[in-house]
């Protein structure tokens, strides 16, 4: 019989170190906006990272979610000493939350070349047919009104 689920997840420390340098950042930011300061350029926490801007896979370092897929996969991995559905979502929250400050970094950061391809993949992939436009938001909204006219959304 299993046991009764205990939490096994933590607030890691990369998550709180990032969310500590953005709240720092925002502060710096608007007492400038008052005239009670300088404004800053926003700078993350480094952490294990070297903060080589071209050191495009090292950049993870300072964004590093593996304690949190570590949280993961510990609360699922032995059915007999489960960890709660808790621990599941904090573990994704930190690691999503993480994961949207690298690439906000990574964006920022990007040079005009890389900026450009990615640019033209992604309007690519607006403009196919199962895109985002004709097969996503047509696509919903053609389910929406099969439904309302009773027939089955395909």
């Amino acid at each position: 019989m299993a046991e009764t689920p205990k939490s096994k997840a933590e607030i890691r420390d990369r998550f709180v170190a990032q969310l500590n340098k953005s709240a720092d950042s925002a502060n710096t930011v608007s007492k400038a906006f008052l005239l009670q300061g300088q404004r800053r350029w926003h700078i993350i926490d480094k952490g294990e990272w070297d903060g080589d801007l071209f050191d495009l896979s090292g950049i993870s370092k300072a964004f590093s979610r593996e304690e949190n897929e570590e949280d993961v996969a510990n609360s699922i991995k032995d059915a007999a000493s489960p960890g709660t559905s808790g621990d599941l979502i904090v573990s994704v929250m930190q690691g999503d939350y993480l994961a949207a400050q690298e690439r906000a970094f990574r964006l920022r950061h990007q040079t005009t070349v890389r900026s450009a391809m990615h640019s033209a993949a992604r309007r690519m992939g607006h403009g196919n047919d199962k895109g985002v436009f004709k097969r996503g938001v047509k696509g919903v909204v053609e389910n929406i009104l099969k439904q309302s006219k009773g027939n089955k959304a395909s």
